[in-house]
């Protein structure tokens, strides 16, 4: 039986522009043609427009279609009709009818500025690379905290290796030639912690790291080589140490902060965590009560005053998916004053479609890619199981927002994917394919020379830049590929139904398509292409096509 899905709620209709709507249908078989109907709301004549959809993607069980329709009055009315056979179906907001009146149609009634989807340009499909300052490099040894380690010592939870902006400056060009457009910078205000993810003062960069006249020559000098810096911004929660809490210990109940956390009892005791914090279970990071005005209006000014006062180019946002959404709104209203191409990025580890509507976030982190590529990876799953577990999530969120998902492989609060795999060619074909994927690639320090890593804190060690390492220059040519091509960058994403081991897809954009095949197992791969279309990776030519070794890509040029 034919299942059609289509509301006038999020991800099935939004707007693109301001007198433009995309509208997406979904159903559980292929449909030979499928059109809108539409029209101002207001019109009430037969002149209908008409535009067929295309298939967006499908993951095997369902099937998605889209089209952009645009009226200048902004005000909207549609119905479909869906064509198999030679026979022809309308689907209303009352379901399959045969005949149909107004009274049927959907309604967009209207478009307002505020519901427009509006995404940073410059940063859509781009790669980025998060580092932890301290661990990265030593580039000013006068700032290092006492007992500093050599990079070559594994870390605890209390380790510094004196990394710092300095650090950073000198090896820009290194980051470039990955190419990486953003740098993501771990927390870096003051805190009694080496990984300043409970602050202190928000008010106050680590002097360890260069201060804020340090960390102003990094982002002036990122952007002259044309990198952009993001900061991790953490306002789940603070340090214990924060005035605020301290006062709230002091003073109980009649704290004027009593509020801004979550108390359950009174005294406030750490010992007692009869308060809420990070994780539920570590005293020393009380959470905000992120709903409260007082807080709003105190965390909200001070990241509009960094994203000033640095020139910044956006921020990465520690446990976003806790934090109320009222805050977020703020969030984004006062730092989109300051930078409207500033980018936001949510850290959310699950489904995040709710965050994605243009209100709070432009982007989250894609914790769902790493989890189906690793399953993939490790054998649980077969590559087509991996493209329609992919492809279900991204069906969730609005099409635009596609190539602006953050697709990591290893973050600082996950094992390292060498690690886990223990299988060094494996790993570098993964990230080889992440940055070939729709999305924004991130990297994670270290990734791309194979440094290891097991659970916190020893996915947190030192780079090691005594290591050379072949597959760093297979990275930094597909980085840089990546980095000058529109639809690598731009393009939708097609998957290729193929061998289990085999992992193919097709980037799209206009009439440009390119072909990437990653061949994830022990033995050739034999792939019906045309020799003289591939332009990356090594390949054997055979009767009828190529042969791809073992752990190895290809990239194709097919348009």
């Amino acid at each position: 039986m034919m299942e059609i899905t289509h509301f006038s709620t999020p991800t099935y209709v939004y707007a693109v522009d301001r007198c433009t709507l995309n509208i997406r249908i979904q159903t559980n078989a292929a449909i030979e043609k499928i059109e809108i109907y539409y029209q101002n709301l207001y019109d009430h004549s037969q002149n209908l427009k008409r535009k067929t959809l295309s298939l967006l993607f499908e993951d095997g069980s369902h099937w998605f279609y889209e089209a952009k329709i645009s009226i200048k009055e902004r005000h909207f009315k549609y119905y479909f009709a869906l064509t198999n056979d030679g026979k022809t179906s309308y689907f209303t907001s009352d379901g399959l009818l045969e005949e149909i009146l107004p009274v049927n149609y959907f309604y967009y009634s209207a478009i307002n500025d505020d519901e427009i989807l509006n995404l940073p340009k410059w940063a859509e499909g781009e790669i980025i690379y998060q580092l932890l300052i301290d661990r990265f490099y030593d580039g000013d040894p006068s700032n290092n905290p006492e007992n500093c380690r050599h990079p070559e010592e594994l870390p605890d939870r209390s380790t510094y290796y004196g990394g710092d902006f300095q650090g950073i400056i000198k090896k820009l060009d290194y980051l470039k030639s990955l190419g990486v457009k953003i740098i993501y910078l771990s927390p870096l205000f003051l805190s009694p912690t080496y990984h300043k993810y409970d602050i202190k003062d928000y008010y106050q960069i680590e002097a360890i790291y260069g201060g804020e006249a340090g960390l102003k020559e990094l982002v002036q000098k990122a952007h002259e080589k044309g990198l952009r810096i993001i900061l991790d911004g953490i306002f789940n929660h603070c340090s214990s140490e924060h005035p605020f809490f301290q006062d709230l210990l002091r003073n109980g109940e009649k704290s004027p902060y009593r509020d801004w956390f979550y108390v359950y009892s009174y005294p406030v005791n750490p010992e007692l965590l009869n308060y809420d914090s990070f994780a539920c279970q570590v005293p020393s990071m009380p959470r905000f009560n992120t709903s409260n005005p007082e807080v709003i209006a105190y965390l909200t000014e001070s990241a509009a005053y960094w994203t000033r006062t640095l020139d910044i180019d956006g921020w990465r946002l520690d446990v976003a998916d806790e934090v109320a959404p009222s805050f977020w709104r703020e969030f984004r209203r006062k730092v989109k004053a300051v930078q409207p191409e500033a980018i936001i990025i949510g850290e959310v580890w699950n489904q995040a479609s709710r965050w994605l509507y243009g209100d709070q976030f432009d982007s989250v982190t894609n914790y769902k890619y790493r989890q189906h590529l690793l399953d993939f990876l490790l054998g649980k799953i077969d590559s087509n199981v991996f493209w329609k577990r992919v492809i279900r999530n991204l069906s969730l969120y609005y099409t635009p927002t596609h190539n602006y998902l953050v697709n990591l492989v290893g973050s600082h609060d996950t094992i390292r994917l060498i690690t886990a795999l223990k299988n060094e060619k494996m790993h570098f074909l993964a990230l080889a394919i992440t940055l070939l994927i729709n999305g924004m690639p991130l990297i994670y320090y270290g990734d791309e020379v194979g440094l290891e890593g097991d659970v916190d804190p020893d996915n947190r060690r030192a780079f090691p830049w005594h290591i050379t390492k072949r597959e760093l220059g297979m990275l930094q040519d597909i980085g840089n590929i990546r980095s000058a091509s529109k639809v690598l960058k731009k393009g939708n994403l097609l998957p290729l139904y193929t061998k289990s081991r085999l992992l193919g897809f097709m980037r799209r954009y206009g009439e440009e398509e390119i072909i990437v095949y990653g061949n994830f197992s022990e033995s050739e791969e034999e792939v019906s292409v045309d020799p003289d279309k591939i332009f990356y990776g090594e390949f054997a030519v055979v009767s009828g096509g190529i042969l791809i070794p073992p752990y190895s890509i290809i990239i194709i040029k097919n348009k």
